[in-house]
């Protein structure tokens, strides 16, 4: 009994060690290849920052409000460093998913598959959040002039709701994408938008009954109008 407890105990020694003997070369490989992709991350991260200075991306985004927003966020760090370090951490990752793909693990592996195939919907969704954002810029000084030029009360207040609206709208379609709890993403956003909407035109209906009415005398005033079938007016 004891020759064969022995034998067992031996057994498993060598089962382990030659475990640890066929694990040492994926181990070393992958620290190699972490080391690696920790010199290339920097020089990429180095290589965009000073191709997005030269292009004056910093300038781009001072016009465009990016850099507001990410004082407001309280993130000191200029764009073109964010970008930097986020293509560090885009290399190294990558790097990082070849060094545990090396460990020769099935459950490291399966893993390393789906993240890859998740990764398109992450870069979607950030593309989304980055034209949505660029978008309610845009939208939101557009309906600042039109409010100013049509003499509407509260001209910045609609530029603002038209700005939320399209970031409400953009953060759901990111969140779709990534497929987090799609329905309630949904559901929260129709039940959001229609209350919102419905805010809206109960407060235009009080408070804007007014406004209404002068808006609309004008058009009618402006269609009564006769003109001249020529198109010119005459002297």
């Amino acid at each position: 009994m004891s020759a064969s407890f022995s034998e067992r105990l031996l057994g498993a020694l060598n089962a382990f060690f030659e475990g640890v003997v066929r694990f040492l070369p994926g181990l070393l490989a992958a620290l190699l290849i972490l080391v690696i992709g920790t010199v290339v991350g920097w020089l990429v991260k180095v290589v965009v920052r000073r191709t997005l200075a030269v292009a004056r991306f910093d300038h781009f985004c001072d016009s465009s409000g990016i850099s507001q927003v990410l004082n407001k966020a309280d993130i000191r760090a200029t764009p073109s460093k964010l970008m930097g370090s986020l293509f560090f951490w885009l290399v190294f990752l990558s790097f990082l998913m070849a060094g545990l793909s090396a460990l020769e693990v099935e459950v490291i592996k399966r893993l390393i598959s789906e993240f890859f195939l998740y990764l398109p919907r992450i870069l979607a969704a950030f593309a989304i959040l980055l034209v949505g954002f660029l978008l309610g810029n845009f939208v939101s000084r557009a309906a600042l002039l039109a409010s100013v030029n049509a003499n509407m009360p509260s001209p910045r207040l609609i530029a603002g709701v038209v700005k939320f609206l399209i970031a409400i709208l953009a953060f759901a379609m990111a969140l779709e994408q990534l497929e987090i709890a799609k329905s309630i993403v949904i559901a929260a956003f129709i039940i959001s938008f229609g209350a919102v909407m419905l805010g809206l035109a109960i407060a235009f209906g009080l408070g804007g009954r007014d406004v209404a009415k002068t808006v609309l005398e004008r058009q009618l005033k402006d269609l009564d109008q006769p003109r001249d079938r020529d198109g010119f007016s005459h002297i």
